[in-house]
């Protein structure tokens, strides 16, 4: 379990472009992981989690509501899961519902 090397690459998603366009085509939370382990990045499918959670109880009602009925299939998705990845999106990114 390390919360450092998921911080690590919540960061490098934010800071390299071939980092995020990467993400662009993750669908799943264990898709998100097996990707920064492919990148390099030690952290696993429960660290993930337990920052997700945290982060979507943070939200107001409405943006929790956003982000879980989020369509897995848009190129949106996976920026929608965690805060400084939403952060990126600009406003005409549509909300990834079908």
């Amino acid at each position: 379990m390390s919360s450092t090397e998921l911080q690590k690459f919540v960061d490098a998603v934010v800071q390299h472009h071939e980092v995020a366009t990467g993400l662009k085509r993750q669908t799943d939370h264990q898709g998100i992981v097996a990707y920064a382990q492919e990148r390099g990045f030690d952290f696993d499918i429960s660290d993930f989690e337990v920052l997700f959670k945290r982060e979507l109880s943070e939200l107001s009602p409405e943006l929790q509501s956003k982000v879980l009925s989020a369509s897995s299939q848009h190129w949106s998705w996976a920026f929608r899961q965690i805060s400084a990845w939403r952060a990126m999106l600009m406003d005409g990114a549509g909300d990834g519902q079908s």
